[in-house]
């Protein structure tokens, strides 16, 4: 058994560029998670110790600057950003063309609304219709936030629709995915039910602000956790006569040949040129 070659291989991702970006990405994430739980820890013990000062207010302002549980401001817009960058990738692999072309612009497409959603809220405004129809217009516990049943019946579409193209992802890409998608629906639909249930039990008290917290740092995980997956499909060569060649493909093992370019699917293509020069 040749251990060092196996050594090789599980070392080689961690080098890569994709990887690389991925753990910078991971960190300012956990970097902003960690600034919202300490800004409202300060806001907190400032308004404790002097109530309607200049400092309560100051503390206020910059912990909406980094307030996970709200919009418009950092947090939001980093996931903003992370979401665009994959719908960006997905539309270059896109480019591509074969079998999976239209599903990597729905991709895209998908990942562009969800994006657009972290600014904007629009998830929010189904709450009320939801609500009217469950509850007569209030609903709580597990349906505080109503807009979760409309939010499972699209992700099931969407999943469904999408089901084909995921399995036929080389392995390695279908786990990322997988697992990203997987992160990403935990958080938005399991943790946001479980905030609506201590949000009505305690309040907006410490622990609810745990929950928001993880629920948006594991939004924000698998958000990287696509892009490095989608990143890994695409490889940007220099030519010699200058300017650069990008193109899908699938790396190979340790030991083998280069990587040689792929369509989306996983099967070799001689060439698959996204852009050049």
């Amino acid at each position: 058994m040749n251990h060092d070659g196996e050594a090789g291989r599980a070392r080689r991702p961690i080098r890569s560029p994709a990887a690389r970006i991925a753990v910078a990405l991971l960190l300012v994430a956990g970097l902003l998670i960690a600034l919202s739980l300490a800004t409202r820890y300060g806001a907190y013990r400032a308004e404790v110790a002097r109530p309607g000062s200049t400092q309560v207010a100051t503390w206020k302002t910059v912990m909406r600057l980094f307030d996970v549980n709200s919009e418009d401001n950092v947090p939001s817009w980093f996931s903003s950003m992370l979401l665009m960058g994959c719908a960006v990738l997905a539309a270059l692999v896109r480019r591509a063309g074969g079998r999976d072309a239209g599903h990597w612009a729905g991709l895209a497409a998908v990942l562009s609304l969800l994006s657009l959603d972290e600014v904007a809220a629009l998830h929010e405004r189904l709450g009320g219709p939801t609500a009217e129809v469950l509850g007569g217009g209030s609903t709580r516990g597990a349906l505080h936030f109503a807009w979760i049943v409309p939010g499972v019946v699209l992700a099931l579409v969407v999943g469904l629709a999408f089901l084909g193209f995921v399995l036929r992802l080389p392995p390695g890409i279908r786990r990322l995915v997988v697992a990203a998608a997987a992160m990403y629906l935990t958080a938005a639909v399991g943790l946001e039910a479980l905030g609506g249930i201590v949000l009505d039990a305690q309040g907006d008290r410490a622990l609810y602000l745990l929950v928001t917290a993880a629920e948006e740092g594991l939004e924000m995980g698998g958000s990287v956790l696509l892009l490095y997956a989608t990143m890994r499909l695409l490889h940007l060569r220099p030519e010699p006569g200058g300017g650069y060649h990008l193109s899908v493909g699938v790396p190979e093992p340790a030991g083998t040949d280069a990587a040689a370019p792929a369509g989306p699917a996983g099967h070799r293509l001689p060439g698959a040129p996204l852009s050049s020069r």
